[in-house]
């Protein structure tokens, strides 16, 4: 699907916030296939070029220690990576010294949550689950960040705590 007016229904990707980061994302794109992968399906800009606009793509063929499998991108970029079953398909998850976000799919749902509680990161969907709300505490691990925005974890955040103690 490609990107478009977010105010489209039917689109799921509007516009990177600007042209410098539009640029950065098909900078991944190219280092992606530099480093030996190929981008399967997306990556271009939408015709007519107008915005900073990159269709979603979808990246294969590199390991878990290409670049664009390793950094945060901030754009609609995926990479596909081969694993070896759900122990090692959580050690690739982990190997990363970011956590912001994840998902984990899974016919079996006693088997995503339990590779989805060992998977080091602040938020995380299960088989399409949302966990974005008002009332949802929301943050990274690692170096995606400390602390957390939003719901009573992010109230607490501008509260100065107190603790008094006597003898007993």
């Amino acid at each position: 699907m490609p990107a478009g007016d977010p105010t489209d229904p039917s689109v799921v990707c509007g516009p990177l916030i600007s042209e410098r980061q539009r640029d950065r994302v098909e900078g991944y794109l190219r280092l992606a296939v530099d480093e030996g992968g190929e981008v399967l399906c997306g990556g271009a800009r939408p015709r007519g070029g107008v915005g900073w606009f990159v269709d979603p793509a979808v990246v294969v063929g590199v390991g878990n220690d290409a670049r664009v499998a390793r950094e945060e991108i901030f754009g609609p970029v995926l990479v596909v990576l081969p694993h070896d079953g759900d122990d090692d398909a959580v050690a690739i998850a982990n190997d990363s010294p970011y956590g912001l976000s994840g998902s984990v799919w899974s016919g079996d749902r006693d088997r995503a949550m339990a590779a989805a509680a060992r998977i080091r990161t602040g938020t995380l969907g299960v088989n399409g689950g949302v966990w974005y709300s008002p009332d949802v505490p929301f943050g990274g691990y690692k170096h995606s960040g400390i602390g957390r925005e939003m719901g009573v974890a992010g109230f607490e955040e501008y509260l100065e705590t107190k603790s008094i103690a006597e003898p007993a």
